[in-house]
């Protein structure tokens, strides 16, 4: 009568051992990519869908129109994480005239709110600006020039895990906008916020949900053997 030791080698000199671990291990290490991707790679997302600028549109040359000081603007808030709900501090807009931010010209705040997963959120409304110089601007788009404005956008956000909450991190982006002689935004495809850095925090964030992924499927397989 084989041993047990004999018994053990024999069945793990089998090929169909190895498949059956195998098969039985892969979907944890699926669980195990998704749920660190999801955990780390994804962030809100904040995109400019439109901007309206009734002052430098050539189709009122009213008194009315060119005294127009409001911008409209159609803003999106996205999370686009499959297990994750956002919950938003006040949302804090500033608008400013030029590239840089070293002439604001209006604020507005968005009260906060909650987020579900994979939900996108639009706020449409209007800002009263302030100190514009709307007759260099005019002149600007008269001459079938672009005008550039920026939005920033400003809050801290939590994350939900199922019914945990984490610590709430700093979110600081923002988006150049052309605008044209009819006071709208040049680009037609939504334009969107970013921060400086962005590309390499994500590559980061990338990286260590890898590296994370990656440690997690090593110890697994290496139990399986």
């Amino acid at each position: 009568m084989p041993n047990r030791l004999e018994e053990h080698w024999k069945t793990i000199s089998d090929p169909r051992y190895y498949i059956i671990k195998c098969c039985c291990g892969l979907p944890f290490i699926i669980f195990f990519i998704w749920l660190g991707l999801n955990v780390q790679l994804y962030k809100p997302r904040f995109y400019i869908q439109n901007i309206y600028v009734p002052a430098l549109s050539r189709l009122d040359n009213s008194e009315d129109g060119r005294s127009n000081n409001l911008i409209f603007f159609d803003l999106e808030l996205e999370n686009s994480m499959t297990i994750k709900g956002v919950h938003y501090d006040n949302v804090n807009l500033t608008f400013f005239y030029g590239p840089n931010t070293g002439h604001p010209i209006g604020n507005y705040t968005v009260p906060g709110f909650y987020q579900g997963e994979g939900k996108k959120t639009a706020r449409r409304d209007v800002v009263v600006t302030y100190g514009v110089p709307w007759d260099d601007a005019m002149k600007a788009v008269s001459n079938r020039s672009k005008v550039v404005f920026r939005l920033g956008l400003a809050t801290k956000v939590k994350f939900k895990y199922f019914f945990l909450y984490s610590k709430k991190k700093a979110v600081a982006v923002g988006a150049n906008v052309e605008v044209n002689d009819y006071g709208r935004k040049v680009q037609h495809e939504a334009i969107k916020l970013t921060s400086s850095g962005a590309s390499r925090t994500k590559g980061t964030s990338y990286l260590n949900t890898m590296g994370l992924s990656v440690a997690l499927t090593s110890l697994l397989v290496t139990s399986m053997l």
